[in-house]
C-alpha cells in the first residue's frame, strides 16, 4: 500500500484528467466536462491541460481536449518490452523442456 504522505496531489491530479481523457474510446471532452467529471476547479484544469499539452500527451481540437497522438511511443514502447520480455520467456521454456 502507497503511503500518501508521497503521494504529490498535482501530480495524482493530472494524471486523474489525463486518465478521464483516455476513457472509453478516447472521447474528446470540453473543460466544463473535464471540470464536472473529475471535481477540480476550471483554473486547474486549464493549468493541467496545458501542462499535459506541453509535453504531446492531450491536445486541443475544436474547443475539446483529446488525447494526443504520441501516447503511441508509450504504448509502443510497452508493446517492445512485453515482446522482449516473451522471448526470454520462451528461451527458459526451450531451454528446459529441451
Amino acid at each position: 500500500m502507497i503511503e500518501k504522505q508521497y503521494i504529490i496531489q498535482a501530480v495524482a491530479e493530472a494524471l486523474d484528467v489525463f486518465f478521464l481523457l483516455s476513457g472509453p474510446e478516447f472521447q474528446p471532452m470540453t473543460i466544463g466536462e473535464i471540470e464536472t467529471e473529475s471535481n477540480l476547479g476550471r483554473s486547474k484544469v486549464y493549468r493541467m491541460l496545458k501542462t499535459l499539452e506541453e509535453k504531446n500527451m492531450v491536445r486541443k481540437r475544436n474547443d475539446r481536449w483529446e488525447v494526443a497522438p504520441d501516447i503511441v511511443k508509450i504504448a509502443d514502447g510497452f508493446r517492445r518490452h512485453i515482446a522482449k520480455k516473451r522471448a526470454e520467456l520462451e528461451k527458459l521454456q526451450q531451454d528446459y523442456t529441451g
